[in-house]
């Protein structure tokens, strides 16, 4: 395989802005730091995206460089001097024009929306030809980019690069802090951690396209309660409280276990997940770190095209519903009426509940039958 870098020269990755797509990239990063750490040259790769996302890879990548990027008014590319390679799993203007500004020599990514100007290696993102594929809904604006997945793109570039990627798969590994601050929380809802559990993401940015109504969660916990005696808890992010707490006072069974006092952080959610014999949660995040540490997921998606997701799903069920405007990629949704947030309004909780039952392995469902689940 040609490569573009050598072990001695300096490659930077430009990691993404959302949780989700950081995780997605993570195979990326690990085949970078295998290739620079056979060589004892780890110092020579250097990850950069918020400091919240870089903890991500607080307990691993020995000897990596980390550069936050927080967005603050005095931001430059002045930490983007001095690599001699740049790769960049975003489709931001603003980072090929940091890696042009800082000199980098070889600046990778992809080809779209005039950046492509200021890359030395791009792919051109494939087009979609003909109808719109059954079960999407809206046709988009031309020339429409073809859905797929984000990771699978990203290995793309690696291996433009020269850099392949053996495993693909994205994995996450829970850390000491976030399990003893699990375990506490266990203690103080008066859980046995040891035992299985569910655990429901609800949280999501207030007003987001992509948050599941309070009235579906509550709806689809209760007819869950009556398939399972497995705990259920309900866990969200900062800011997101105000969506657990309403799916909480409609819960009419009251055996939520609500996680908000104080919400859960991202080391804790990884531990949490990787214990859970069960994730249910809506498109985001959460459903990254879920799949990254190997537990069963089902999935509520409302505005986003599946096929962005579609890999890694031998574990993963999608219950989404086809609407005519959809799926919109919308932050917002901008309608009225009925049609307001139909793509996550007219979800069944049978079905979720329906997908949960298919993934919950045997001997856990044997013993949420008998009523050993609970403490």
């Amino acid at each position: 395989m040609n490569r573009l870098i050598q072990p001695t020269d300096r490659t930077l990755i430009r990691l993404p802005n959302w949780l989700g797509d950081v995780i997605c990239a993570e195979p990326v990063v690990r085949a970078f730091d295998q290739f620079y750490r056979e060589h004892g040259a780890s110092q020579n790769l250097t990850l950069t995206t918020s400091s919240r996302l870089l903890s991500l890879f607080a307990r691993q990548l020995d000897g990596v460089q980390r550069l936050p990027d927080d967005r603050s008014p005095g931001d430059s590319p002045s930490g983007w001097r001095g690599h001699q390679a740049a790769l960049l799993l975003t489709n931001s203007f603003r980072s090929a024009y940091f890696a042009w500004r800082a000199r980098v020599p070889i600046r990778v990514g992809w080809s779209r929306d005039g950046r492509g100007l200021l890359l030395t290696h791009g792919v051109r993102p494939a087009l979609e030809r003909g109808g719109v594929p059954v079960g999407l809904g809206v046709s988009g604006r031309r020339p429409r980019i073809l859905a797929r997945p984000f990771g699978g793109a990203c290995v793309e570039l690696a291996h433009l690069m020269g850099v392949y990627v053996k495993d693909t798969r994205p994995r996450l590994m829970p850390d000491e802090d976030g399990m003893r601050v699990f375990l506490a929380r266990a203690k103080r809802l008066g859980l046995d951690p040891s035992a299985p559990f569910i655990v429901c993401n609800i949280g999501a940015r207030p007003g987001s396209a992509k948050a599941v109504p309070a009235q579906i969660w509550a709806r689809t916990i209760e007819a869950l309660q009556k398939k399972t005696d497995l705990p259920i808890l309900g866990v969200c992010g900062p800011g997101e409280k105000d969506l657990l707490h309403q799916t909480k006072d409609l819960v009419k069974s009251g055996k939520l276990y609500p996680c908000a006092d104080p919400v859960v952080d991202l080391t804790e959610f990884i531990s949490l997940a990787s214990k859970a014999a069960l994730v249910i949660t809506s498109d985001t995040g959460g459903r990254h770190v879920a799949v990254a540490v190997g537990a069963p997921v089902v999935v509520l998606m409302g505005p986003t095209d599946p096929r962005h997701t579609n890999e890694h799903t031998e574990h993963t069920r999608v219950v989404r519903v086809q609407v005519p405007c959809g799926p919109c990629h919308l932050e917002h949704c901008p309608l009225e009426g009925v049609a307001k947030h139909a793509c996550m309004m007219q979800i069944d909780p049978e079905q979720v509940v329906a997908a949960a039952m298919e993934l919950l392995p045997g001997a856990v469902a044997a013993r949420a039958k008998s009523g050993l689940g609970t403490t």
